[in-house]
């Protein structure tokens, strides 16, 4: 980083390290503000016809002369604020498209970053700013960058503070061979971002070194031409100087990369800092973060916005109401007499300026109808040419016409003609979407979460960079050296460094009444067949339909439809375990039965059995007493004999 060793009212700027010269610098940024001088300081008058200042002071001065007074009818800024307007009525979002097969998770967490951070930057406001600076003065730019905490941050750099070099020819300078930003800082602010050079800034405005260039009021704070300042590079009574950061183009020497993009932060007598750009691009090369848009370019590469080919029309509007109102209030008076009285043509127009003035003898109000008449119509022709320039009434939402088809083809017909500078400013977001992302890949490495959706009452959150824990491992402890366990990495998801997406804005015009008529249409075709009503399904016809935050009451729906499914599959469950429960309960007292049955029928074979047992047992003893009566008979008998 380059010192400066100030002396008393002069400094000696000491060669930069990398080769970039403090001279080489200021003459880029000279060039730039000498070459478009007189495209800058036509973008002050059209800021000025913005701003309803569209007299000159000698314009003025004759008007009093005259008595007629200085009408102003801003259409300018009507159709200027109409272009922007069509900007808010329309939707545009970023998108990321996955580049391989099976990342479409990848894109779909790359696309919810980009919205999240276009969230944080309210770029939507921020668009509309820079595009009135397209339209008016006739340049927008922005630089994408990071803040002291990581967040990629997107800022408007205003139309006054940027410069570009003047031989670029593309409206999006993709040619230019360097840009930059030029700034007025108050010195303890510089003082503040570089520390080491505080004493140094501090000394170069005390005593207004770094002259060499005459003011320009293009380029200049407001107020300009203030007493104690000295030259273009420091204002000593307010301790201001003008800081500039440049972005250029020069050989990478010794790394076989051709052109790199390099940074510079110098003032005019010291360079403040210098090196290589430090933000990347999406394939880590140094990029440069400012992206730019011109809304027209003439041969001479002199830029210009929309404003400026309404500037000739605002004035033959302001003037001609003007002249026609002029005629409405002031008289002019003739003689029609021959023997009119010769009365001062003074009192004469007095007593006819008067509402009860009475005119001399003979003389009489000189009719100017033809001209006042042929001021009105100019007047109206002017403003119809101007309103041509502007959104169309149906574009703007100013048309009775019933017929949404009619209203879409007239929409249509007002956007060809605005086309181009609409397609202009899609393309300069789209180019800030693929900054952002690039500053995402480069500097968000640590675990993190993002809100995305816009429903407060629902919010989504996305993990980015999250660890895959994988099984734990022996590890060394980082105080006392002693082992333990510790989880293990297998790797991360959603890694923003590591993704590869192509980066798109999906653009979507109003088209919100033809929808409308549609849909009403569609409704009544299936309201007039009761078949399709139960066919149709709700999603369809809220997908269909204009109705604001459709994706969370889509979203609502299917979690209701979810919840109802899960307690049916729940109730059905239970339904199927009672009557489970109870088929087990029938087979068991059938079991039951069956087993009483059968032991009632074992008890009565056992009774039975027994009871044979108990016949056959006394049958047996029957059989042997009636033996053994009939051998003691036999006995006996023997006996006798």
């Amino acid at each position: 980083m380059a010192r400066a060793a100030l002396g008393e009212g002069q400094t000696a700027p000491l060669p930069a390290a990398d080769g970039a010269d403090l001279e080489t610098m200021k003459r880029y940024f000279s060039e730039a503000r000498d070459l478009t001088a007189a495209a800058r300081t036509n973008s002050l008058t059209a800021i000025d016809y913005y701003d309803s200042d569209q007299y000159t002071r000698q314009e003025l001065e004759k008007l009093d002369q005259r008595s007629q007074p200085p009408i102003i009818v801003n259409r300018l800024k009507v159709a200027i604020n109409g272009i922007v307007g069509v900007t808010e009525r329309g939707r545009s979002d970023p998108k990321a498209w996955p580049r391989n097969p099976g990342e479409d998770d990848q894109a779909d967490a790359a696309t919810d970053v980009l919205r999240y951070i276009a969230d944080f930057n309210r770029f939507k406001r921020l668009k509309q700013d820079c595009f009135l600076d397209m339209l008016v003065p006739g340049t927008m730019a922005a630089l994408v960058g990071v803040d002291e905490d990581s967040q990629v941050t997107i800022n408007q750099v205003r139309w006054e503070e940027f410069f570009a070099d003047p031989r670029s020819r593309r409206r999006d300078f993709k040619d230019a061979r360097f840009i930059g930003i030029a700034k007025w800082m108050y010195a303890d602010d510089v003082g503040a971002l570089y520390p080491d050079k505080a004493d140094a800034i501090a000394a170069i405005v005390d005593n207004g070194v770094g002259g060499g260039m005459t003011p320009d009021a293009s380029f200049q704070d407001r107020p300009i031409n203030a007493p104690g300042t000295a030259g273009a590079w420091v204002d000593r009574r307010q301790r201001r100087l003008m800081v500039v950061e440049i972005y250029y183009r020069e050989a990478a020497a010794g790394t076989g990369r051709g052109m790199s993009w390099k940074r510079c932060v110098f003032t005019g007598a010291d360079i403040l800092e210098q090196g290589e750009s430090p933000y990347l691009d999406h394939k880590g090369r140094p990029d440069c973060p400012v992206e730019a848009m011109s809304a027209y370019v003439k041969r001479d590469n002199s830029r210009y916005g929309a404003a400026w080919d309404m500037l000739p029309l605002q004035d033959e509007i302001n003037k001609r109401r003007s002249k026609a109102l002029h005629l409405l209030v002031t008289s002019r008076i003739e003689a029609r007499d021959a023997s009119a009285i010769n009365v001062d043509a003074d009192v004469a127009r007095q007593e006819a300026a008067r509402p009860d003035g009475v005119l001399p003898f003979g003389w009489a109000m000189a009719p100017n109808t033809s001209e006042f008449a042929g001021q009105l119509g100019l007047l109206q022709e002017a403003k119809s040419e101007l309103e041509r320039m502007g959104p169309n009434p149906a574009l703007a939402g100013r048309s009775d016409d019933a017929s949404g088809r009619h209203l879409l083809a007239r929409q249509q017909s007002g956007l060809i003609e605005l086309a181009n500078l609409y397609g202009a400013l899609e393309d300069w977001e789209l180019r800030i979407y693929r900054q952002c992302w690039a500053r995402a890949k480069q500097f968000w490495k640590a675990p993190q979460f993002i809100r995305v959706t816009d429903d407060e009452d629902a919010p989504k959150f996305v993990g980015l960079n999250q660890p895959i824990l994988g099984p734990p491992v022996v590890g060394a402890d980082p105080a006392s050296g002693a082992p333990r366990l510790q989880p293990s990495v297998l790797g991360y998801s959603n890694a923003v460094a590591e993704m590869d997406v192509d980066i798109e804005v999906d653009a979507q015009p109003d088209v919100g009444t033809i929808a409308a008529e549609q849909f009403s249409e569609l409704m009544a075709m299936i309201g007039s067949n009761p078949a399709w009503q139960s066919q149709v399904p709700l999603e369809v016809m809220i997908q269909l339909s204009t109705i604001p935050h459709k994706r969370g009451v889509l979203d609502a729906i299917k979690q209701a439809r979810r919840q109802s499914q899960e307690q049916q599959a729940q109730a059905s469950q239970v339904a199927q375990a009672h009557a489970a429960a109870a088929t087990d309960e029938t087979r068991a007292k059938a079991a039951l039965h069956l087993a009483s049955g059968q032991a009632r029928l074992i008890n009565a074979v056992t009774e039975a059995h027994a009871l044979h047992a108990d016949h056959a047992a006394a049958g047996f003893a029957a059989g042997q007493a009636q033996a053994r009566a009939d051998a003691w008979g036999d006995g006996a008998a023997a006996t006798q004999a």
